[in-house]
């Protein structure tokens, strides 16, 4: 065993939220990766839940498919691994993780990291998920990525000695990713890359009809009726702007206002996403070439990137009068991407007739 090691991983490409910033980590470089994330990552939704740590309110959105994009993606094999096996494979979960790196294999799970963030004994826990890829025995620390130790997703490094605080006091209640997979139980994610082989191609005529799902705002989760039951207030594809610009008007009109970023940053990140997918399309030839309509595209992505700079902007200084700018970088960047994306659905459509 080296005392060091560390798998590959790429600063991902978005990172709303810690299930992308963790398959993206891992995939984000691979030429046979990105065939599958190009033909995925369109449709969008959105609904209400109740905040996990709080208790509060908000809105979640995301990018289809979610967090189940762990568990469905090919170039991953990944294992779902209960507490109890891991107490009877190796008796302790530090030499759980070790030997699971030794073996290649990526770990993600919920950890509670105001164990980790605190040197004293907290009465309170804040459970999230942890994505850990490298240990260093020397050092006695694991390599870890996440969002809660800066204020944007990075890697850092954990003891051993608080990655064993943090998973030890998580119960099988606290664990929202076991809970969300429906098993009732606590436990961990291990994650293999799985990419040598190419067991996916461009999906074009997937791609082409997710467009019109998203364009048309197309209920897409009755897709998936048969792995858990429906939320009632779901919102899907381009209507996801107004009722993301909805709630932040809400949100800054408040006697005291609530500065929840999550669902502008995916906002922000799925048009990321959306401007690279055009532009590897174009390169590698299923679209036409065309500048104009990236330049148009572009357009898009630096207005939401405005307005999430705008909510982080307005948090710190309060001036919430400026909210008033939301609605014009909201509609500008909405009318443009409808132009842009009618017309790559309607290249696709001719492609493929």
């Amino acid at each position: 065993m080296a005392n060091i090691k560390k798998l590959p991983v790429t600063y991902p490409m978005i990172t709303s939220w810690q299930w992308h910033a963790t398959l993206f980590s891992i995939l984000s470089d691979d030429d046979n990766a990105k065939k599958w994330i190009f033909s995925n990552y369109i449709q969008l939704r959105c609904y209400n839940i109740q905040e996990i740590f709080t208790g509060d309110d908000m809105l979640l959105a995301d990018i289809m498919p979610g967090s189940s994009s762990l568990k469905e993606c090919p170039y991953l094999i990944t294992s779902i691994m209960t507490k109890q096996q891991i107490e009877s494979y190796t008796g302790n979960i530090i030499d759980f993780i070790i030997k699971t790196i030794d073996l290649d294999g990526y770990i993600y799970g919920v950890f509670d990291e105001a164990r980790i963030l605190s040197d004293y004994d907290v009465d309170y826990k804040f459970p999230h998920e942890l994505f850990i890829y490298g240990y260093n025995m020397d050092e006695e620390v694991f390599y870890v990525g996440d969002f809660t130790f800066k204020d944007h997703y990075s890697y850092n490094t954990v003891s051993f000695a608080d990655i064993e605080k943090g998973y030890s006091v998580i119960t099988a209640g606290d664990d929202h990713m076991f809970k969300d997979d429906y098993k009732g139980t606590r436990g961990l994610y291990v994650i293999f890359k799985n990419s040598d082989t190419p067991y996916y191609d461009v999906d074009l005529a997937f791609i082409r009809d997710t467009l019109r799902e998203y364009l048309n705002s197309v209920d897409s989760k009755n897709h998936f009726r048969m792995m858990r039951n429906r939320f009632t207030d779901t919102t899907f594809g381009i209507n996801v702007y107004d009722r993301v610009l909805n709630r932040i008007i809400e949100q800054t009109s408040k006697d005291e206002p609530d500065f929840d970023i999550r669902a502008l940053h995916l906002m922000y990140d799925h048009k990321v996403l959306m401007y690279e997918r055009i532009k590897y399309l174009m390169a590698n030839g299923y679209l036409d070439y065309n500048e104009d309509l990236l330049k148009t595209y572009s357009v898009v992505v630096k207005n939401m990137l405005a307005a999430r700079n705008l909510l982080i902007k307005i948090s710190i200084n309060g001036r919430v009068e400026e909210a008033n700018k939301f609605k014009s970088y909201f509609a500008i960047a909405k009318e443009k991407e409808l132009g842009v994306l009618l017309e790559v659905l309607a290249e696709l459509d001719r492609k493929l007739s």
